[in-house]
Parts: C-alpha cells; structure tokens; sequence
C-alpha cells in the first residue's frame, strides 16, 4: 500500500496481482539498476548474546559458510534485543536446543531483480539448498479461486469514481492506461493503489531471463529444485484478508493522497530500495512510520493497513516459526520489513530465546 506494499507476480494466479504483503515499495517501471556500494550489509556482523547459553553450532557447508564477526559488538540493550543496531537483510537463528542446526532467516523484496538489489542470486541459492526446509509466506502455485474476488473488487452499487473522485478517477485511469475504464471502478482503492506501485498487471517482459526474477522466485524455484520441504505461513487467501483489512471508504483517502502526488510514490520506492541495499532495515521502518504526503485522515488509514500487514502477521508467523526453528535447518525467506522493529520477527525469537546475528553474503 502506500506505505510501501507492493504486489508479486504469482504463477498461476488469474487476473490480478496478488500481493505478498511484505510492506515494500514500489513500481519497478520507475526504478532504474542501482550499483552496489561499499555500504552494502556484506560489512555487516552483529551477533546477539541471548540469555540462553549457546551449544556448539552445526557448520554449513564451506560452499556457503556464513561468515561471523567476532569483534563486531553485542546487540543488547537493558537485556533486551536491539532491533535498532541489527542491519543486514540475512540473519542466523541459532536455537536454544542442543544440537540443532542453525538457520538463516532472508529478508526479501519483492521488486528488482538480484543484481538490482545488489545480491549475488548464486550465493542465494547454495544458502536455501543446504538447507533441509524452505518457510515462506505463501505458495507461489497457489491457484486463484473465483471466491477471492471478494478481496479486490467493490460491493455492488460501489465504484472507485465514486470513493475518490471523477476527477481523481480520470487521473488514475491516465496512470493505468491498460487497464479498462470499467474494470478499474471495480477495484477497491488498496488494489488501485498496488498496481500504481508495481505497474502493469501483465507477465513480466523479462519473465524467461532468470537474471531477471526477482528474489523471492529464485528462493522459492530453488528449494523445489532440490526437494527442499516447504511450508508456507500463510494461505492466499489469508494474505488477501490481510490487505483487505482497512474499510474502502478509508482507504480512499489514501489513494487520493497519493494520486494528488504520485512524485512521492516514486520517491518511497526509491528510498525503499536504497535502504534495503544498505541493510538499514530500522531505517526503512522509520521511513514508513513517517507515511510522507499524507494528511491526518489518510494517516489513521494507513496505520491501521500496518497493524493488519505487519504486526499482527508477525504475531502469528512467530507461533509457527518458533517449533520449526527450534529444530533448526530451515531456510527463512519472508518479507524484510517483517524482520525489523519491537514486534518484528527478529525481536521475537530472540525473546523466546533464539541467539540471533546479522550476516553478510
């Protein structure tokens, strides 16, 4: 949404993009390759010191050992984890359980390819396939169902022209100029909004050039590729009721912010990409707790569009993290904005006693 969610392109799904909610922003037609630089999180090692005492650690393969820092400084404050001084977008979880194996926890983005976001996609791939299990959000393969319509399109006697404006309405269609007058009117203002930031709702032009895919497709291709056990946080269905949360009447008010000013649109992409590079993942939140450009209305809108797509998924991601992680060998690989903040995922397992340590590729 306009607090930086944004649509995946989903095999199988019919008709419209559906969402993998990880908060993240943008329009990939209006991003350009971004080089990597020096700040990027490969510098980065924070290890956090649990209160659990750590037993010897199972090593992965050399072909994909995860380097350690050793004088990179504790990640605790008054006894707590420091989501704060935690950067990176690739973390180990290393369990409290006696001889488990550690695993790795990836924070993706769902826009850009690997090269765009500065990530070896090699490198991605020996990680997830010396793994014995893959954790995503949501089967990739899931089939759309007729029922889901209920999730994008407005009640009967309701139109988008209706919510947001004539003339705003002509402003949007100008914006989404492949996308039919009438159909248009039929979505609710959080789908209008995403295909503002992903863009066109039709395969991507360089969908055979795996150079091209973006990340979560080349993690998720790879375990099925090895045999990897998957298992998915959520239904499509669940994730669809997640972003579908805030009322459309609310949510209008957001899309009419964000059509009076799409340059700023553009510019959270921007920054979302740049932070994500930088592994500043509590910059990012930040940056989407400042909800630039909107007034106190869309505000409140927006705010409860976070509770429903960040927190209260991570409250129930963590129930269902926490015994697979526990065992150890798994493969994490779920939205990065997921990871950061006090009620992020990150956070969480390390109150359930999970050591935790930020690690470069």
């Amino acid at each position: 949404m306009a607090m930086a969610l944004t649509a995946t392109r989903r095999r199988g799904w019919q008709g419209l993009l559906v969402l993998c909610a990880g908060l993240l922003a943008g329009a990939p037609a209006w991003t350009q390759p971004l080089v990597q630089t020096s700040s990027s999180p490969q510098s980065i090692a924070l290890p956090v010191v649990p209160a659990v005492a750590s037993s010897a650690r199972t090593p992965l393969p050399s072909s994909v050992q995860i380097a350690r820092s050793p004088a990179a400084p504790a990640v605790v404050a008054n006894g707590d984890f420091d989501w704060r001084a935690a950067r990176g977008v690739l973390f180990r979880i290393h369990s409290p359980q006696p001889g488990a194996p550690d695993s790795l926890v990836f924070g993706t983005i769902h826009i850009g390819s690997p090269a765009e976001l500065g990530l070896d996609a090699e490198r991605v791939r020996h990680a997830v396939q010396a793994q014995r299990m893959l954790i995503n959000e949501v089967d990739g393969d899931a089939p759309w169902q007729p029922s889901y319509d209920r999730y994008r399109f407005l009640a009967p006697g309701q139109n988008l022209a209706m919510l947001i404006g004539g003339t705003q309405f002509i402003e949007l269609a100008t914006l989404l100029p492949e996308h039919k007058g009438p159909q248009l009117n039929r979505f609710k203002p959080w789908v209008a909004m995403t295909l503002l930031e992903e863009g066109l709702d039709a395969p991507e032009p360089n969908a055979r050039d795996a150079s091209q895919r973006n990340i979560d497709s080349v993690v998720e291709d790879t375990a099925r590729a090895h045999g990897l056990k998957l298992v998915h946080l959520e239904t499509l269905e669940d994730q669809l009721a997640a972003l579908d949360c805030t009322s459309p009447a609310e949510y209008a008010r957001v899309l009419q912010e964000r059509l009076a000013d799409p340059q700023e649109l553009r510019a959270e992409t921007e920054r979302s990409l740049a932070f994500y590079r930088t592994g500043d993942l509590p910059g990012w939140l930040a940056d989407i707790d400042a909800m630039h450009g909107l007034d106190a209305q869309a505000k409140v809108a927006e705010q409860h569009a976070r509770g429903c797509l960040i927190e209260q998924r991570n409250a129930r991601w963590i129930e269902e993290l926490e015994p697979l992680l526990r065992g150890g060998g798994c493969f994490v690989a779920v939205g990065a904005i997921h990871l950061t903040g006090q009620e992020g995922l990150l956070a969480g397992l390390a109150r359930r006693g999970f050591e935790v340590s930020a690690q470069p590729w």
